[in-house]
């Protein structure tokens, strides 16, 4: 049996997480038993819901658990949270964005191959099944793209780090379908929209942050013709569940370290360049 701690329960996210290790009988060997973090009423909601521990200190958790899931609405907290779990050498579900800071992605990374800790995380939309049909149609013949486009939601105003709460998603959909290894960037914001383009070594692709809006839709451009999707992300927790578990099951990550800090470099690479006007070429 793992027993599993959550930390962030401000959002949608924990609870969904708990309910579906609660209730599904792929789960069994895999118990919440513990929530933290700083907002106190949702903490208390879900000790009265499902029983759990309500442990707020990140180092006393680590002691007392097995694994750890760090939901935190605002990435600017996931680094602290995480640090303590990274240095015991356990394994981490990191909820996106990885972090909004470069450095202290990095540092988690590094720390991690020392220790050993095992991580995954980051959007869940990534992994949605019509994601990998645009990838897939990437990959079957990648040298006949001439382009594309990718759009999905964004909130600029907000208390949990604006730009940056929900970029990730958009961000990673474009690793994921075009590449890991985009150019550069030019960005620009307008009524509370962000318009990226972003090279790669043989096209341009338009990243469409969209506000206001729920819409996750892509359209690949190639030499036969135009390729699109709407995008479901219904089912995006129990995969993020999935690749937890086997995670913990396997001692196997989904995605390597590099893959998974690699946002963080591209959605600041995106907030420079609509903040600068200028074109912004993304860290590796």
């Amino acid at each position: 049996m793992f027993k599993v701690g959550i930390i962030g329960t401000e959002n949608t996210h924990a609870s969904a997480f708990m309910e579906i290790f609660k209730n599904d009988p792929l789960y069994s060997d895999i118990e919440v038993v513990c929530v933290g973090g700083m907002y106190e009423e949702s903490n208390k909601a879900l000790q009265e819901k499902y029983g759990v521990e309500i442990i707020n200190d990140a180092n006393e958790m680590a002691k007392r658990v097995d694994a750890v899931m760090i939901t935190c609405r605002d990435g600017k907290y996931h680094a602290g949270y995480a640090m303590p779990f990274v240095k015991a050498g356990k394994p981490l579900f990191i909820d996106k964005p990885f972090t909004v800071d470069i450095e202290e992605a990095k540092q988690l990374v590094d720390l991690a191959k020392q220790t050993g800790s095992l991580m995954v995380g980051g959007s869940s939309v990534k992994s949605a099944y019509d994601v990998l049909m645009l990838e897939n149609a990437v990959k079957t013949d990648p040298k006949a793209v001439r382009g594309g486009t990718l759009v999905a939601p964004v909130n600029m105003k907000n208390e949990y780090g604006g730009f940056f709460f929900y970029s990730s998603h958009l961000t990673e959909m474009c690793l994921r379908v075009f590449g890991k290894n985009p150019i550069a960037v030019t960005a620009k914001e307008f009524n509370d929209n962000v318009i990226a383009m972003v090279e790669y070594e043989n096209y341009t692709i338009s990243l469409q942050f969209v506000g206001n809006s729920y819409v996750y839709f892509g359209q690949i451009v190639n030499n036969s013709g135009v390729y699109s999707r709407n995008i479901d992300i219904s089912l995006t927790y129990r995969h993020e569940c999935e690749e937890f578990a086997d995670m913990l099951r396997n001692g196997k990550m989904a995605h390597t370290y590099e893959e998974l800090i690699l946002p963080v470099f591209f959605m600041n690479a995106i907030y420079q360049s609509f903040t600068t006007g200028k074109r912004i070429e993304i860290q590796k």
